[in-house]
């Protein structure tokens, strides 16, 4: 039972305090419920505690506004996690994309496109690991030490392209001819050695970011 706009107020803080943004929220509804308290006294002439039902039915229990917030925190995390996914697909589909245009047409600019590209591996190498810092730095700081399990969830959903296309050039689905000069076997155990090594890099981005989102 609420009885006052403190206890109101309490019970928000305790259902809260796990948000990042617990105090700014609290802050922003107890203006907001003094505002309401204030108009409604004046205005209705009644007494405080009618004051307050009548508040709380405008801004809506402790337990519905954490709900609300809990929502909006689930739609945030959803929308990081498939944005990375996609951004991870488009580098493969950009990268396969151009594969079957080198083989299949003979166009000059592909062809220099694709002799840059093939000449600077470990360049590309280094640029993709920047994405999975990246991934790490952001999850981090939007959703601080309680973000490691959305890390982990985002991570594995958006290594789904890159274990696909290794086990396909692993187990020869895809010939290594394909791609030649650039997947050497040498440059295969490269990559499969940077994969293993994502996830560390990847938290160690994370521990950073969640010290950026004090």
């Amino acid at each position: 039972m609420i009885s006052s706009k403190e206890s109101y107020m309490k019970q928000l803080r305790d259902l809260l305090k796990d948000h990042e943004q617990s105090e700014e929220i609290c802050m922003e509804y107890e203006l907001h419920l003094i505002d309401i308290l204030e108009e409604i006294a004046f205005e209705k002439q009644c007494s405080e505690e009618e004051a307050l039902i009548m508040a709380i039915q405008r801004l809506g229990t402790p337990l519905e506004v954490v709900a609300m917030y809990q929502e909006e925190l689930n739609m945030t995390a959803k929308k990081t996690q498939w944005n990375f996914f996609f951004a991870n697909l488009f580098f493969f589909v950009g990268g396969i994309g151009l594969t079957i245009i080198y083989h299949r047409l003979s166009n000059p600019t592909i062809s220099k496109l694709w002799s840059l590209l093939t000449s600077i591996p470990f360049f590309l190498i280094v640029l993709y690991l920047f994405f999975w810092l990246l991934l790490g730095y952001e999850v981090g700081k939007e959703f601080g030490l309680g973000g490691k399990k959305l890390l982990l969830k985002t991570f594995c959903i958006s290594l789904v392209p890159n274990l696909l296309l290794m086990c396909s050039v692993v187990f020869k689905i895809i010939p290594l001819t394909l791609f030649d000069p650039l997947l050497t076997p040498e440059f295969v155990l490269i990559c499969i050695s940077f994969t293993i090594m994502l996830y560390p890099i990847c938290y160690l981005a994370f521990r950073y970011g969640t010290t950026r989102s004090v």
